[in-house]
This record gives C-alpha cells, sequence and structure tokens, in this order.
C-alpha cells in the first residue's frame, strides 16, 4: 500500500492524502490500512483518497474495518473517499447497501474536487 500527501503541506490537517490499496479489499488488507490510517489521523490528517485500482473483490471483514476507518475519520471531521472502483467492488457496494455511506467517484480529480477544501 502506498501513500501519497497533496496539500499546502502545512500539518493544517486540510491537505488531501492519497492512499493505494495494493490488493483486495480484504481483512488482511484492511487490517494494514487501518494501522496506516490511524498514523497519519495521529499527524492530524483529516481526509482521504483511497484508490481501489488494484481492488478486484471485496469482502464483509474488509468492508467492515473500512466503515469503522470511515466512522472514526468522521467522527473528527474528516472522510475518506474511494476512486477508481472495478465494477466488480462497485457491484458489492452496491448489494450490501455501502453505497449509501461511502462516496465513490471514478477519477482521484472528481473525488479530489469532492472535497473543496479552502
Amino acid at each position: 500500500m502506498g501513500h501519497r500527501l497533496n496539500g499546502n503541506g502545512n500539518g493544517s490537517g486540510k491537505e488531501v492524502n492519497v492512499v493505494r490499496c495494493s490488493g483486495d479489499l480484504n481483512a488482511t488488507e484492511m487490517v494494514s490500512m487501518k494501522t496506516r490510517f490511524s498514523r497519519l489521523l495521529n499527524q492530524n490528517r483529516k481526509f482521504f483518497l483511497l484508490d481501489l485500482k488494484e481492488a478486484g473483490h471485496a469482502d464483509l471483514a474488509g468492508l467492515g474495518i473500512l466503515v469503522d476507518r470511515i466512522r472514526k475519520v468522521r467522527s473528527l471531521k474528516g472522510d475518506i473517499r474511494l476512486f477508481n472502483i472495478r465494477p466488480e467492488v462497485h457491484h458489492i457496494l452496491n448489494l450490501i447497501g455501502l453505497n449509501q455511506i461511502i462516496e465513490t467517484y471514478s477519477t482521484e480529480e472528481e473525488a479530489r474536487r469532492s472535497f473543496r477544501i479552502a
């Protein structure tokens, strides 16, 4: 999993952080991401884009961890938004109703614009 910081870089917490998922949205991958998100939150980072280009499958355990992280980030007045979602993963999100609570975008630029951080 990779991470890239974009923004003004002044530590204000308004930077948009791009986190790349290096595999499927399963428990193993999401435990690793949970640790990454926790470290970034401890650095006052609150706005995240999750690139799912490499994720061809999602399971309930992995999605449960993702929802947990989204709730945590939102409780701190931030958010996690998804982009580059393969049709198979998008279908799973729709099937279990997560499309109602997780914002998804086709491209990184669309997802980035959705934050409209001043």
